[in-house]
């Protein structure tokens, strides 16, 4: 398991039987110390719950109370509620899985849709699609294909660890993906689940999903074609004859779900190494991929047997050109050699960095192979593939590439939202300007038009802040926000570790290519691959928080370490 590693203050346990405190908007801030202007720690997701005090703290920047929470940090009530039956919580209660490498229900947008806050009325839905009648017509032909699911991430059994097993058992009770009804495709906990309380009779929550509209508004924004969505919930309704599914977002808006297409991930995932697996090994990596016989005394090498495609290959560690071909020797068989262009090769690099020799866990990451390696200390524990920035070893300022060198976690996020540049709202950093948010919070906001028409001294932050929101931007980070700036938005990418401003770890649902650089920049893993990673790397979330800014208050990040 490697060193042991101490975590400080994040090793503290809250007394048994102690209250909760839940967030109210999309992420509520977690503060090191009762006071906005102070260090942010992390943050808890709407519905989200976690342990806290009895009694509250004086503080400063809350017009509510300031709770100290656990394990460490102070939440305002101004975004959270002590009370457990508060509406909103009991609404917003589905948490992910994180049991699973899908920790959402996803799906992806076909046609452009509004986002409803309530369940509308036939003539509603007709005054807000656009040629609705056309659209439920091919929906009803076409829908078996459409909605047609295949095995994905969740349907690979996993061991304690998240090490996927191959061929291994599922545990009892469990249904597969193409074992689930459409409701539950689409996060409904049933086959036929009944329209949610906080539905009945019209909305009975606040809208909370950033997009201002009045309260008697039926729906609250569109989203566009190729949008991937996080689902926590699916109901069926009627009205005047027109009898339609919808599903919840993680925001608490609805989505038609004949706009949807389910999406359950990749199944590929890589290998736990041990001492009978071992670096160097590689993956076939193309479909036409075979062996060789080197002929001796000869510039020559015939092809023997094909080989299946991502089949694991330990080697030998030698290599040799035959007729200007590359070929890796497999460890098993001496005599059988493969073509290098058809492997994808996790080797250890030429000299092993600092956190190797000081016995920490450390990650390494080949541009060229498209291999990923967890290490402790010096013993690799666990490789795969990844797809890093397309553009392969372009500079990451003008191309899209991923920048190499030496870094370390900067922040982890259990899920969130990114555009089609890799952008995110949690990225402490853009490398574009297309990047959609959720922003600060309307209280948050408030807050800060407050205290500056009270002369009150801002932070650094805060300022900045409160100057974009003024000239129409993203409030924490700058970015204009306007309808259609990007391809497409992909709501709760999974298992997010960025390790520098704009460039992280992070689950890929929408594809299956890994092993093949195809990423703006990001480093692209199989969402089996990208939980254990997770899970693996230090510092961990803390239980109930849905992300954490590492640093010296939660402890230093894994370190990446990033070659050609």
């Amino acid at each position: 398991m490697g060193p042991t590693v101490d975590h400080g203050e994040l090793d503290q346990q809250a007394p048994k039987d102690s209250p909760q405190i839940g967030s109210l908007v999309i992420a509520a801030t977690v503060y090191k110390l009762p006071d906005t202007g102070s260090r942010k720690l992390g943050y808890i997701r709407l519905g989200g719950t976690v342990a806290r005090d009895a009694e509250p703290v004086s503080g400063r920047g809350c017009k509510g109370k300031w709770y100290r929470v656990y394990p460490m940090g102070h939440v305002c009530t101004d975004e959270a509620s002590t009370d457990m039956n508060a509406p909103l919580l009991r609404a917003a209660s589905r948490r992910p899985d994180l049991s699973r490498p899908m920790p959402y229900k996803y799906g992806f947008v076909r046609a452009t849709s509004p986002q409803y806050l309530r369940a509308p009325s036939r003539a509603e839905q007709e005054k807000s699609e656009f040629k609705l009648g056309e659209h439920l017509e091919w929906f009803q032909q076409n829908h078996a294909e459409v909605q047609k699911v295949i095995l994905g991430a969740n349907d690979v059994p996993l061991d304690a660890r998240g090490v996927a097993l191959p061929g291994g058992k599922p545990p009892a009770g469990f249904r597969a993906s193409t074992e689930l009804s459409e409701n539950e495709l689409f996060g409904g906990q049933t086959a036929n689940d009944p329209l949610p309380w906080w539905l009945e009779g019209g909305r009975k929550i606040p809208n909370v999903s950033g997009y201002d509209v009045p309260e008697y508004a039926v729906f609250a924004d569109r989203v566009r074609r190729k949008t991937g969505l996080s689902l926590v919930g699916a109901f069926n309704t009627e009205s005047d004859g027109m009898s339609r599914r919808f599903a919840v977002t993680v925001d608490m808006r609805l989505i038609p779900t004949t706009k949807l297409k389910p999406d359950s991930g990749s199944p590929f995932h890589g290998v736990a190494l041990n001492d009978k697996l071992t670096l160097p090994l590689g993956w076939v990596n193309t479909q036409d991929a075979r062996t060789f016989k080197l002929i001796k005394g000869k510039d020559e090498a015939r092809a023997d047997e094909t080989l299946p495609f991502r089949v694991v290959v330990p080697l030998s560690g030698k290599a040799r050109i035959k007729a200007g071909e590359r070929y890796y020797q497999t460890l098993k068989d001496k005599t059988v050699w493969i073509r290098a262009r058809d492997l994808a090769v996790a080797e250890a690099p030429s000299a092993l960095p600092a956190p190797a020799e000081k016995g920490e866990k450390w990650i390494d990451i080949s541009i060229t192979q498209q291999a990923l390696v967890l290490y402790e200390g010096k013993k690799p524990v666990f490789a795969t593939l990844i797809s890093s920035g397309r553009d392969r070893l372009g500079d990451p300022k003008t191309t899209l590439s991923t920048p190499r060198g030496s870094f370390r976690l900067t922040s982890k996020h259990i899920a969130a939202a990114m555009d089609s540049e890799e952008n995110s709202s949690v990225s402490g950093g853009s490398r574009a300007h297309s990047a959609p948010s959720s922003g600060a919070s309307a209280a948050t906001i408030e807050r800060l038009k407050a205290a500056e028409a009270k002369g009150a001294k801002l932070s650094e932050d805060d300022a900045r802040r409160l100057a974009n929101v003024k000239k129409g931007r993203d409030p924490e980070y700058g970015i204009t926000m306007r309808r259609g700036a990007s391809d497409f938005e992909l709501r709760d990418v999974p298992w997010i570790q960025y390790f520098a401003a704009g460039f992280a770890l992070h689950g890929a649902y929408w594809h299956d290519v890994f092993g093949t650089a195809r990423s703006h920049g990001c480093v692209n893993l199989a969402p089996i691959d990208a939980r254990y990673v997770f899970l693996w790397t230090d510092p961990p979330v803390p239980a109930g928080w849905h992300g954490i800014n590492v640093g010296s208050d939660m402890g230093e990040g894994t370190a990446v370490e990033i070659r050609e």
